[in-house]
């Protein structure tokens, strides 16, 4: 015997709905997320100043941890070991505490592209 389906797992069984519609209502909005994420990277500016930010970028914010691409290795190695924490806890008095818990910096390229 051939069980039916429940009834909420259809999103409307009596007429067709556009895939775009059904990934507006599934996929979560990320305004909230791009206001955090411009913030934080003003705020990046302004903590590290016009040298430093010419060659370490802000590339994206998931799941409160900062990764920013860095032009050198020798200033990846200066920011992991001498400036990560206090770079958080400025950044975290700026937008607001609790926002970044990590910082991961990845050598690349410093083009102003934005997140992806």
């Amino acid at each position: 015997m051939v069980e039916e389906v429940p009834e909420r797992y259809f999103y409307n069984r009596n007429r067709a709905v556009r895939i775009g519609q059904i990934l507006k209502d599934v996929v979560p909005r990320r305004d909230f997320a791009d206001r955090t994420y411009n913030k934080v990277k003003e705020a990046w500016r302004h903590v590290m100043g016009d040298d430093v930010s010419k060659y370490a970028v802000v590339k994206d914010l998931k799941n409160r941890i900062l990764y920013v691409n860095v032009e050198s290795a020798a200033l990846i190695h200066h920011l992991t070991n001498f400036e990560r924490h206090a770079i958080i806890a400025r950044i975290n008095e700026i937008v607001g505490s609790g926002c970044i818990e990590d910082i991961r910096f990845k050598a690349g390229t410093t083009d102003e592209s934005g997140r992806k």
